[in-house]
């Protein structure tokens, strides 16, 4: 099965959009490492390329992004045993390449996509203050008229 050219609504015209995961930080309350949800990224993600959008990944400050380990669905603590999606794309190298090595948020051409998803995750509370890039991106894309969408804590560039 492939994702490519599955637009049911202009196969000539596909969407683009931009999805923003946390990098890496470290919460102030548990003293845990944090980052982005692995489902928040994978769901869109797969359900965005199935109906042919090209989507690209970025972070707030690019480069290697972690995800919070209880959403993984291997976690010891089971918290996402049933995420089959993310479980999926976590064994996926091609996949787990774009999350290692994603472009920094302020390289998003808003005249160029045509949505933004910032993810959410522990890390947005506790990293999201610092990205101002990305803060500024989401009000570009929303000012501009565009989808903007904060999912979970990811809706803490809201603030």
């Amino acid at each position: 099965m492939t994702h490519k050219n599955l637009n049911p609504v202009n196969s000539k015209k596909l969407k683009k959009v931009a999805i923003v995961i946390s990098n890496p930080s470290i919460s102030s309350t548990t003293g845990w490492p944090v980052g982005f949800w692995w489902s928040e990224l994978t769901h869109p993600y797969l359900k965005l390329t199935e109906i042919g959008h090209e989507i690209e990944i970025f972070s707030y400050f690019g480069g290697k992004c972690e995800a919070d380990a209880m959403s993984n669905p291997e976690d010891p603590s089971q918290w996402q045993a049933e995420d089959v999606i993310s479980r999926g794309y976590i064994h996926d190298p091609d996949f787990l390449n774009m999350v290692n090595n994603t472009k920094p948020a302020r390289d998003i051409d808003v005249d160029s996509f045509d949505a933004i998803i910032i993810a959410g995750g522990q890390g947005p509370m506790f990293i999201i203050e610092s990205a101002t890039d990305t803060i500024q991106k989401f009000v570009d894309f929303y000012e501009s008229g565009k989808l903007a969408v904060a999912l979970w804590c990811g809706c803490a560039s809201l603030r």
